[in-house]
């Protein structure tokens, strides 16, 4: 049966707790994942971003959306980044075929400085299965996280193939599983703060028919949060159609 590795990692804009910027090319190589989101992508006005940048030295695909401009309040300490206003969101990076790209609408949660909320969904060819990985960055208002989930969830269970729910949640694994029962947590461990994590905010929610061979959460690679990753297995083609 197709296997694959996905990873979900926070880039933070591209800098420390300090606020000081490290080398994201690397943390995205030492993932070393099929498809990995990454939440907080930063781009500059004009340019390539880190993330784009990452995406051609390692051979992978980019896709991204941006949510809100820099000037709004980024992460704690950060400053805006020197030159002309950029934007920040959420980045996809597949080296795996990707057949389709959507966006889904995750609405806007009361109080949340970002305008507008989307996830970025990705459909991989595994070996000739389709897989979908729905990357997203949660609102961090606790009325807000669930709504989105459930939002992305819904779309993915319409899109009808195996598919993750893959990003920073801004919200603790078994408050998420309420409201995605059928989903299970591919990896269980405290990825926040980096440096001495006491709580899980970043998960990957596999459906059903996904087998989970391995996961685990990564060691710090510049961000404040730790990067979550795992490998796999999904449902192969029968007939010309997936195995469900």
């Amino acid at each position: 049966m197709p296997e694959l590795t996905v990873a979900a990692y926070n880039l933070r804009w591209g800098a420390d707790a300090a606020g000081r910027p490290y080398d994201v090319t690397a943390a995205v190589a030492e993932i070393d994942a099929d498809v990995v989101v990454l939440p907080e992508a930063w781009r500059p006005a004009r340019g390539p971003s880190f993330v784009e940048q990452a995406a051609a030295a390692l051979g992978m695909e980019h896709f991204g959306r941006a949510l809100a401009a820099d000037t709004i309040p980024g992460p704690p300490g950060m400053a805006r980044r020197p030159g002309p206003p950029g934007t920040w969101g959420i980045a996809v990076l597949s080296r795996l075929p990707v057949v389709r790209r959507t966006d889904v609408d995750l609405g806007r949660a009361a109080g949340d400085a970002v305008p507008r909320r989307f996830a970025v969904c990705v459909e991989v060819d595994v070996d000739g299965a389709p897989f979908v990985v729905g990357g997203l960055h949660a609102a961090h208002k606790l009325w807000g996280s669930l709504p989105q989930v459930r939002r992305l969830d819904s779309a993915l269970r319409d899109h009808g193939v195996p598919s993750v729910i893959a990003g920073d949640l801004n919200m603790w694994g078994p408050v998420v599983q309420r409201v995605v029962p059928h989903r299970r947590r591919a990896v269980i461990g405290a990825t926040w703060p980096a440096r001495r994590p006491h709580s899980q905010i970043d998960h990957l929610f596999v459906d059903g028919s996904v087998e989970v061979l391995e996961g685990a959460v990564l060691g710090p690679m510049g961000s404040d949060h730790r990067a979550v990753r795992a490998r796999l297995r999904i449902p192969g083609r029968a007939g010309g159609r997936a195995d469900r």
